[in-house]
């Protein structure tokens, strides 16, 4: 067995329709406010990092990724550095969403043959972790994880494994999901006044990307300690009271009255109503939690979501 490693978040990023890093999540708006059909995330600044004609095939899904990838690291200030040795695990719940309904139309409108095959490659769920690995030139394993509501815990795991197994420098771990006409339609549809509707009123499907640089060894001052990775029932979570705790829900009915009972707590954040539904919410919630110790605001913070079947992940951080 590998020697137990400290691992450390040494950069975040954070894009949302709202606008990058600390004005991804602001607590005075909310999601209902700017998620409208034609209104998606601003990725143009994306060519401070990488040459406007690179990214000319790259869609949208994906460029979210790409875009809180590099904020993070350069963030940690790596962006100078070679990261050879660096893996690269994603999350998403859905995937490029729009990119493969897009291919979808163009297989109807003009069968197999003249479908669109840019369509076809963007459109699978570990595009975007293939995208950054190619720009960043990492060439440590790459995945995509899948999972509604826990997909980045899983991810992260990965991440952990990696670095206490010594096989990488650094992880670029995150989440990202994209906003589309098809899921707000969906979700309208999920959340009708009918007794019995799966989704709370009001709930719209939210897009961003949220990831962390992970290493072991703490690059500046302002760099965090990853604590305690928990996947298991809600049930069995153990909570800390005294420390921030920064949930991700997914806006299902049938958890309300949990959400209800935590968000009723001090010290509680809710990042549904600023994000909207987004099943790799748990990014950003991890994310947060990290900028809140990083800053030295508090020092300890929690990172708590949860999935359809009443199962969960805690992550919590912790100062150096």
């Amino acid at each position: 067995m590998p020697q137990q490693r400290e691992i450390y978040i040494l950069g975040t990023g954070m894009v949302t329709p709202h606008g990058v890093q600390q004005e991804a999540l602001p607590v005075d708006k909310l999601a209902c406010h700017i998620i409208e059909p034609n209104q998606r995330t601003d990725t143009s600044d994306l060519t401070r990092f990488i040459p406007k004609r690179a990214l000319r095939r790259i869609d949208h899904f994906s460029r979210l990724a790409l875009y809180a990838s590099f904020l993070a690291l350069e963030d940690a200030g790596l962006l100078e550095v070679d990261l050879e040795n660096t893996g690269v695990a994603v999350a998403s719940g859905y995937g490029a969403a729009l990119t493969s309904f897009n291919f979808l139309d163009s297989f109807f409108d003009n069968g197999d043959r003249l479908a669109s095959p840019t369509h076809f490659s963007s459109g699978l769920h570990n595009a975007a972790s293939a995208y950054i690995a190619m720009q960043t030139k990492a060439q440590g394993p790459c995945v995509c994880t899948s999972n509604i509501g826990l997909g980045p815990a899983y991810a992260l795991a990965s991440a952990i494994h990696w670095l206490q197994s010594g096989i990488v420098d650094y992880v670029i771990v995150g989440g990202v999901d994209e906003h589309c006409q098809v899921l707000e339609y969906c979700i309208d549809r999920f959340q009708s006044a009918e007794e019995g509707a799966p989704l709370l009123p009001n709930v719209v499907a939210g897009e961003g990307a949220a990831f962390l640089v992970l290493g072991n060894e703490p690059l500046k001052a302002t760099s965090c300690r990853l604590g305690d990775l928990t996947i298991a029932p809600c049930s069995e979570q153990k909570l800390q009271q005294k420390s921030p705790l920064v949930i991700a829900p997914l806006g299902v009915a049938d958890q309300q009255d949990m959400i209800t009972e935590l968000t009723s707590r001090e010290n509680v954040t809710n990042i549904l109503p600023i994000l909207g539904s987004h099943p790799s919410a748990l990014a950003f919630s991890m994310v947060q939690a990290a900028q809140r110790v990083c800053s030295n605001v508090n020092s300890e913070a929690q990172a708590f979501a949860l999935d359809g079947l009443n199962n969960s992940a805690l992550i919590s951080f912790k100062s150096i």
